[in-house]
């Protein structure tokens, strides 16, 4: 094999998976120019990914644009039936929204941000979509007891690529703020939020015990806020927990 090869063809990986992420943060086709800006690469070397990701059912190309392609949902469901914390998931999940009546979530940390892995409608629905592998900010909401988990490098890496600390609600929030909120859950072990990342909503969620090293998943209800005061959601923390509790021995965690 020529010197340097192996280099250049792990350098086509990362590209190809730099192109499907764009594609997977877009809500729309995007055109190859836009793809190749996005993901930082020319239109010659953009085309040529596109290609071979088209030739294995990773996107599809219509009207001279790009979306993602069906293999894409393949590859997530063998997340789903594989990864041992999603199969335990649904089960628990029921239980806790047929208890509370409202709508329960399993998200796990990805990089810098969560993705909701399972999700169970409870009897009073949201007004808003909460689609199963939504990628969601770790600074807001129920991400905030995953932040607060997270080793003190990988923190500072968090705040420093947001621009604004604001929620929903408008409230301006300073790093030093979030800081401190984000100590006051490590200390409780939960956090209630309202109108942080969507109005008018209300979550109180925890983490699932992780046997060594950081919390990477974290479970939640999430309710509207208008019929759900604070004192009722706060109600619902013991629950959480022995939900929690039953995804980690579960999950093997």
């Amino acid at each position: 094999m020529p010197e340097g090869q192996p280099q250049s063809s792990m350098r086509s990986v990362e590209r190809a998976f730099d192109v499907i992420e764009v594609l997977e943060r877009s809500n729309k086709p995007l055109r190859l120019s836009d793809i190749a800006r996005r993901a930082g690469l020319s239109p010659a070397t953009t085309l040529r990914l596109l290609g071979v990701l088209q030739r294995r059912g990773y996107v599809i190309a219509e009207h001279q644009a790009y979306h993602l392609g069906p293999a894409t949902l393949v590859a997530a469901h063998g997340f789903l039936v594989t990864d041992r914390l999603s199969r335990a998931a649904t089960p628990v999940l029921q239980e806790l929204a047929a208890t509370t009546g409202l709508t329960t979530t399993l998200h796990i940390r990805s990089g810098l941000e969560r993705i909701v892995i399972v999700r169970v409608d409870g009897a009073d629905p949201l007004r808003y979509q909460l689609p199963i592998g939504h990628r969601l900010p770790l600074h807001l909401g129920m991400g905030k007891v995953l932040a607060a988990a997270m080793p003190p490098d990988e923190l500072d890496a968090l705040l420093a690529g947001i621009p604004d600390l604001g929620t929903a609600g408008g409230g301006p929030t300073s790093e030093a703020e979030l800081r401190a909120e984000l100590v006051l859950i490590r200390e409780r072990g939960f956090h209630y939020s309202i109108n942080e990342r969507v109005l008018g909503s209300s979550s109180v969620s925890t983490l699932v015990p992780r046997a060594d090293g950081p919390a990477m998943a974290g479970v939640g209800v999430i309710a509207p806020a208008e019929r759900h005061p604070e004192s009722e959601m706060l109600g619902w923390v013991p629950e959480l927990r022995r939900a929690a509790d039953a995804l980690s021995r579960a999950g093997d965690l």
